[in-house]
């Protein structure tokens, strides 16, 4: 891989690997042994959801015009499905076999917690309904593994303003978004691989119920977060053909988080470098920038009084005791 290529290297293959392991310590530093209001928010306090449905391959630009006359330039609550919604954004991906709309929708934990089944009744809120679209997944074929939440990220779509949360049309009158939003499909290859995932899925597990909490290693993962500008970052696990690493990822400017990642020395991200390649399927669809993607957004939506950090997500537990 050349020089350029290096330069290119994206945080996520901290996921892989030793990096799966890696990835653990630096996210896992990331949570404070007494949550107070300076704890970073983790997957221990929030929680993120991909729901899919298959498009009737004959009806894509039928279900994008839908997205555009139901979702954009109205309610953002629209595409949060949920009052308590964080943020939300839908994709669509034209792939001729297979073409699928997809949501990705983030809440407070104190709230998915009270939910008798969670996974479907996320599912059960996707937010565009049409004759053209037919569900795709079982709920238990999806699990987070990782999620981190920058604690200034912006309360707007366009970090830029001081306005409420708005649709991506909305919120930029060009056609590039005011921020960057990225969905990532990585698929892992068979065997070991899959084993790392299994393992890592049962980690997060445990760090989410309480039961194991990781040492912090050092305050430069915060400061990562910093530097790349990354608002919010979600990896979810896929088991529905094989084992699927889905990445998403909200930015202020993703050619800043290569830059800035590969600016920052750290020996997790070096060993995940070296492994990447014997991970995944097609290295290059997260090596490479601009982004290996399939997946095209349609719509974008913020709470404007969505969760930062720990504290914020205390209140909402608070609120949901009352």
């Amino acid at each position: 891989m050349d020089s350029q290529r290096l330069r290119r290297l994206c945080w996520s293959g901290l996921l892989l690997g030793a990096g799966l392991a890696g990835v653990s310590a630096r996210y896992r530093s990331r949570i404070e042994r007494s949550p107070d209001e300076g704890t970073i928010i983790t997957e221990r306090h929030a929680t993120a959801v991909l729901v899919s449905r298959r498009i009737d391959p004959g009806h894509v630009e039928t279900i994008k015009n839908e997205v555009s006359r139901t979702c954009l330039g109205v309610d953002p609550n629209r595409v949060l499905g949920f009052e308590e919604a964080s943020t939300a954004s839908l994709f669509i991906n034209r792939s001729e076999a297979t073409p699928e709309l997809v949501w990705y929708v983030e809440l407070p934990r104190a709230v998915v917690d009270e939910w008798d089944d969670p996974r479907s009744t996320v599912a059960s809120a996707f937010p565009v309904d049409h004759d053209a679209l037919e569900p795709v997944d079982h709920p238990d074929e999806r699990t987070l593994l990782v999620h981190a939440v920058h604690p200034g990220r912006p309360r707007t779509t366009d970090p830029g303003q001081n306005r409420t949360g708005r649709s991506l049309e909305d919120s930029a009158a060009s056609t590039q978004p005011a921020v960057d939003v990225e969905l990532v499909r990585m698929r892992l290859k068979p065997g070991l691989p899959e084993r790392l995932a299994d393992w890592f899925e049962r980690l997060t597990q445990q760090v989410i119920s309480g039961e194991r909490t990781l040492d912090r290693l050092e305050s430069w993962s915060a400061e990562m977060l910093e530097q790349e500008r990354m608002y919010t970052e979600s990896i979810v696990l896929d088991r529905r053909n094989g084992y699927t690493l889905y990445q998403y990822m909200e930015a202020d400017e993703m050619q800043q988080v290569y830059d800035a990642y590969y600016d920052t020395w750290n020996p997790v991200a070096r060993v995940a470098e070296h492994l990447m390649g014997r991970l995944l399927e097609n290295p290059a669809c997260i090596l490479e920038y601009p982004l290996e993607t399939e997946f095209e957004l349609l719509a974008h939506a913020i709470d404007p009084d969505r969760p930062r950090r720990v504290g914020d997500c205390l209140e909402t537990e608070n609120r949901q005791k009352r």
